[in-house]
């Protein structure tokens, strides 16, 4: 039997659709966890899955309320694989360093949960899910330990700037840091951001392809540590203090309550209520790559369920979508992520008419246009 070229196409990329989806679990390793552990005892492995499951179901709901939410005694029979590595002498005298206890640990436990199990335990309670695509966030912080003050910038390398992004990384949260060079330095001073100025902070931070930006002042004090934080979100600020000795214990906590706000606006609750479903049309797909681009996209998405191809058109796709938020979380997301732009383009004659001839007789989804510009 012969196959027009047409009907080729659509089953190439259905096939694509499949591949698309099984790539999906490791982008990022969202799913996964390494702890150290002090032996490879059941009872130990057990505590650590626990742990394991309280870090990730965090990242993943965006909510570091998600623990409190969950019976943690269900992490084993969320967990696809694990493995154990021997830990060198100079990691466990580092780990030892860094975090004095009783006993060494002698092990790295690594585990990696099953996507589709996890995310189906967050909705039976309530927990939103919050996906690939998340909002750059550009941190602007100012120290003071003593004697000296500086501003952090990309090309320092200091426990401070490690401590804030290994607990961005834990949360699942992209951080910029400033350049600081001329251009930086010609808008903002160490005062600016030490005083909270907001106006130089903004100029600044608009070379940066962020969506977030994060101001902190960083002082030690009397043996402790204090962090003003400061968060501005499309020109709304909300302001919180941190204190603490503990340098990791002190940056999880500011990262954390700041990665809370962020994915209140973006993380998704599952909605039943999307009975007719939605189109999403994409054009300037001249290639399969670009078909790819765009299926793969979409899929990543944590409004949506579902996704394949209904129709093939000359350099255009639609993709139905089954949706796990609503239709306005599908749009601030795609929005967010800046690979697809709205299609205000007006819609062709023959589209017009083939619209309004189906909706004579069958229920039509909605249609939203977008197009591929990468």
């Amino acid at each position: 039997m012969k196959m027009n070229r047409k009907s080729l196409f659509l089953s190439t990329i259905l096939l694509l659709v499949i591949s698309v989806k099984l790539q999906a679990t490791d982008i990022k390793h969202m799913y996964e966890a390494s702890l150290p552990v002090v032996s490879q005892d059941i009872d130990i492995r057990k505590a650590a899955f626990e742990q394991a499951l309280i870090e990730v179901s965090v990242r993943i709901s965006g909510t570091s309320l998600a623990p409190t939410q969950l019976n943690l005694s269900d992490a084993g029979r969320l967990i696809s694989q694990y493995r154990y590595r021997a830990l060198s002498d100079h990691e466990i005298t580092t780990y030892f360093q860094k975090t004095p206890a009783l006993v060494q640990p002698k092990y790295k436990l690594w585990v990696q949960f099953d996507e589709d199990k996890l995310k189906q335990l967050l909705r039976e309670n309530d927990l939103p899910l919050w996906g690939y695509q998340r909002p750059n966030v550009l941190v602007w912080l100012a120290v003071k330990d003593g004697r000296n003050r500086y501003l952090l910038k990309q090309a320092d390398q200091s426990q401070i700037k490690s401590a804030v992004e290994q607990g961005a990384k834990r949360r699942g949260l992209p951080i910029v840091w400033p350049e600081y060079d001329a251009a930086d330095q010609r808008l903002v001073e160490f005062t600016d951001v030490w005083g909270q100025f907001w106006e130089p902070v903004k100029q600044a931070s608009q070379r940066y392809a962020v969506n977030a930006v994060l101001l902190g002042r960083m002082n030690w004090s009397k043996g402790s540590w204090q962090v003003d934080w400061s968060l501005m979100q499309e020109d709304k600020i909300e302001n919180w203090s941190v204190n603490a000795e503990d340098l990791a214990l002190l940056t999880s906590s500011g990262i954390g309550i700041a990665t809370d706000s962020i994915s209140s606006r973006f993380a998704v609750f599952a909605d039943s209520v999307n009975n007719a479903g939605l189109i999403v049309r994409v054009s300037n797909l001249y290639t399969v790559k670009k078909y790819s681009e765009a299926a793969h996209y979409l899929a990543s998405l944590a409004p949506v369920k579902n996704v394949y191809a209904k129709e093939v058109n000359k350099h255009q796709v639609d993709f139905y979508i089954d949706l796990n938020g609503d239709e306005d979380d599908l749009r601030r997301i795609i929005a967010l992520g800046k690979v697809l732009t709205a299609d205000t383009r007006p819609m062709p004659v023959e589209e017009i008419n083939k619209t309004s001839r189906n909706s004579e007789h069958e229920s039509m989804p909605r249609i939203l246009r977008y197009s591929l510009d990468r």
